[in-house]
């Protein structure tokens, strides 16, 4: 396979030149490592906050992609992570440099058969737009590499609302990417799998982040990108429900952005009439949890509690037979007994006073 890319050894993993074309230059800061593979794709809080939005809510920077991916084996072992930036200089989105033809990803899965799964933990849904082809890219790997699972994990929708000219493109693409579960899944970061992308792709993490609940700006964020992948693909998303506002002073720590839609009824290309533009829903398919969370969910114990009441505490005073009219009382019972023995005693005696006389 002839390569585009060229790979430098790290002090913690390896650095990538997407294309050897590449050189580095004052108008993108990445440049030119936009790949960076074990504790080189570690980044600091402070800019996984301004990519990802994470704690304190969206930021949407538009000029600015982040993400973050998994290779792993059948068996769910982790064989490489890494992380994936666009180039501001070039114009190329991360999604773009990741899934080129010949480029690192589809060499590293050419070199290694084991791989079952890749997961990727991005700050945007991606994109279909004229130039980019970002969905179309990774439709060609997973057709060249039919045995792999592909999981994507996002905090913030990208280009999807009407005021974008290309949001047609993009929703068309997102349904039609996620027509192809459960071997392709899309879901929006939430709950638990913030912390998982906090503990292995972040440094210098505050504590405080680590052990509190999800603040309840992000929480938002969270439920309207679940509710609007749903709407866009017809496929209900992986996603952990977290407690809703709880004071009405936290809506204003959104950006206008998501204030104008958190309320999901009030979707614009839906109320304007262009229902006709926007793809139809497919039927709903029961989700398969990522082979991960099934270990996990099977791990953990499943206590079972059971309530036993003694004979004595059954009818709690209550006539039984009024509920249950072929019960019998107990004493009832009791009675026909010694009737019964009576009547074979006199009876006995009688034969006994015949065989006298």
């Amino acid at each position: 396979m002839e390569n585009i890319f060229q790979e430098f050894s790290g002090y913690h993993g390896t650095l990538v030149k997407p294309y050897y074309w590449l050189y580095s230059n004052q108008h993108c800061s990445k440049c030119p490592y936009h790949i960076r593979t074990g504790e080189e794709s570690r980044v600091t809080f402070g800019e996984f906050y301004e990519a990802f939005g994470f704690p304190y809510g969206p930021t949407m920077p538009e000029n600015k992609q982040l993400i973050f991916y998994e290779i792993k084996a059948f068996n769910g072992a982790v064989i490489q992570k890494g992380q994936v930036t666009n180039c501001t200089y070039s114009n190329i989105h991360g999604e773009s440099i990741l899934f080129d033809k010949h480029g690192y990803l589809d060499s590293f899965l050419y070199k290694h058969d084991s791989v079952g799964y890749l997961t990727l933990y991005a700050n945007f849904t991606p994109c279909n737009e004229y130039g980019q082809c970002c969905i179309s890219r990774m439709y060609d790997l997973l057709i060249k590499y039919p045995q792999m699972r592909l999981d994507i994990y996002f905090s913030q929708m990208y280009h999807i609302e009407e005021e974008f000219p290309v949001a047609v493109w993009n929703r068309e693409a997102l349904k039609s990417l996620a027509g192809h579960w459960p071997r392709v899944t899309l879901n929006p970061l939430s709950d638990g799998i913030w912390k998982t992308v906090l503990y292995g792709f972040v440094k210098e993490v505050p504590e405080t982040t680590l052990y509190e609940p999800i603040l309840p700006a992000r929480a938002t964020a969270d439920s309207y990108n679940a509710y609007m992948i749903h709407l866009i693909t017809g496929i209900k998303p992986y996603f952990v429900t977290e407690p809703p506002v709880s004071q009405p002073q936290e809506t204003n720590s959104l950006p206008e952005y998501y204030r104008e839609k958190r309320h999901f009824n009030s979707v614009p290309w839906l109320q304007n009439g262009n229902n006709n533009i926007y793809p139809f829903f497919i039927p709903r398919m029961p989700f398969v949890l990522p082979s991960h969370v099934q270990t996990e969910l099977a791990s953990k114990p499943k206590l079972v509690v059971r309530h036993l009441n003694m004979p004595g505490s059954v009818s709690g005073g209550k006539d039984l037979s009024e509920s249950f009219p072929n019960v019998k009382k107990s004493n009832e019972v009791s009675i026909t007994k010694q009737v019964v023995r009576g009547k074979e005693k006199s009876l006995m005696e009688n034969r006994k006073k015949k065989r006298k006389v």
